[in-house]
């Protein structure tokens, strides 16, 4: 059952709780994705199947939460995610992060470690706004941008999104790539060779920003693309939470 939580200036977020005896687990979804997606629904059965506490949640401007996604961005996003964790849970989190769930998740690294067992990182995004579209822009493109307040990516899927200028502006203050994350658990991250929106280099690179542990793992699938939902996806998913639970 969807519950509601106050957070700053009335801004309401929407959230899926479950309470089990074994490790809890928080999903952190993409970009423009809630927590009705498949990945969240599946881990979710499997976690009340497996008797896990188990925490999903919309970011200000998703899903049922309020606020509007283009006055909202990363700053509010990792706010919500942390305050939440921080209310909502006891003991250390499984951390999944999908997509931009994944940037969400390196931050909360970075400032709340002591709640955290282990991170999963689902075709992970961080920094994106800069290094997926700001930084391949022209000069022309870049004024465009800034003019508009907004531009427009396309996917090989035939899907889009747009993104604020706000949303960019702030990543820059919000990179979480260019120094050393220290953390002392088990780092997993799966990513499709084929997927067209974050190529498969930028988890080598998080592999890269990562001290204090030596157990990261990579696994990359051929031919997969971004979204990870297929049936067998779903299930390696799962499977890499179990192979986890025998670490922490």
């Amino acid at each position: 059952m969807t519950k509601f939580i106050n957070r700053l200036n009335n801004n309401t977020l929407a959230y899926n709780q479950l309470i089990g005896k074994n490790a809890g687990i928080v999903f952190l979804s993409g970009f423009n994705s809630d927590m009705q997606g498949k990945k969240a629904l599946y881990i979710e059965k499997w976690a009340k199947d497996n008797n896990h506490s188990f925490l999903r949640f919309d970011y200000s401007g998703h899903g049922q939460s309020s606020g509007s996604i283009n006055r909202t961005c990363f700053s509010d996003w990792y706010q919500d995610a942390e305050y939440l964790i921080n209310k909502l849970t006891q003991g250390k989190q499984i951390l999944i992060g999908s997509s931009m769930g994944a940037w969400v998740m390196l931050m909360l690294a970075k400032r709340i470690p002591q709640k955290i067992s282990a991170i999963i990182g689902l075709a992970p995004a961080p920094d994106f706004p800069k290094l997926l579209i700001w930084d391949k822009m022209k000069k022309g493109e870049k004024r465009k941008l800034i003019r508009n307040k907004m531009t427009t990516m396309k996917y090989k899927d035939g899907s889009k999104n747009y993104f604020s200028y706000k949303l960019i502006k702030d990543s820059f203050k919000n990179l979480t790539l260019l120094e050393s994350i220290y953390f002392n658990g088990p780092i997993y991250l799966y990513h499709g060779m084929a997927d067209d929106a974050v190529p498969y280099d930028l988890s080598i690179k998080i592999i890269n920003t990562f001290a204090g542990t030596k157990d990261v793992k990579l696994l990359l699938e051929k031919g997969a693309g971004h979204r990870l939902s297929e049936p067998h996806q779903l299930k390696n998913i799962t499977d890499i939470i179990q192979e986890i639970k025998t670490k922490i």
